[in-house]
């Protein structure tokens, strides 16, 4: 699936060919490649990016809530204080991705590669992180009340996911916190 006149190119033509679409009611943006793309503050709130190309896009601020990005590559991606709440990210790779602040309250991310991300002051009450790969990555100020850590990856003993707010969380070893 590609964008009317796709060729491919980083232009603003195309971002802006995607948000009219978006605007019209097209939700269905599966395996696009908007990889480099800045789109900073855009609203795709439900949009369908599953499998997408994001390596790298500014995502910052963005409204994702319950937008489907499973299978999706957001390596690098810039996502601080993005707003991805009821998010589907099932199998999606965000390999040091920049999630400070972001909003993923009830998010699914399911076998989600996060390594080496910045999860710093994060916010993923009862987030699903079942199987997710959370090696090295960043806890300081992380929120994870009522979330599913169950056979998640990750260095559980480094000082700052020491420092996360773990109430209710299921733990990797299937343990609630209290």
């Amino acid at each position: 699936w590609s964008l009317s006149g796709w060729d491919g190119n980083h232009d603003e033509m195309d971002v802006q060919t995607l948000l009219q679409r978006y605007a019209r009611g097209e939700r269905n943006f599966r395996e696009l490649n908007l990889s480099g793309f800045s789109l900073r503050r855009v609203d795709l709130n439900g949009a369908d990016l599953g499998g997408a190309d994001l390596v790298g896009t500014d995502l910052s601020e963005a409204n994702l809530q319950g937008a489907i990005l499973s299978g999706a590559n957001l390596s690098g991606a810039n996502l601080r204080r993005a707003n991805l709440m009821q998010a589907k990210l099932i199998l999606a790779m965000l390999r040091g991705a920049n999630l400070e602040r972001a909003e993923l309250v009830g998010a699914t991310l399911n076998k989600a590669d996060l390594g080496w991300a910045n999860l710093n002051y994060t916010n993923f009450s009862g987030a699903d992180l079942t199987a997710a790969n959370l090696t090295d990555a960043q806890w300081h100020g992380t929120v994870l009340r009522g979330a599913n850590l169950r056979q998640a990856k990750g260095n559980w003993n480094q000082d700052d996911f020491k420092q996360a707010k773990l109430s209710w969380t299921i733990m990797p070893n299937g343990t609630t916190q209290r």
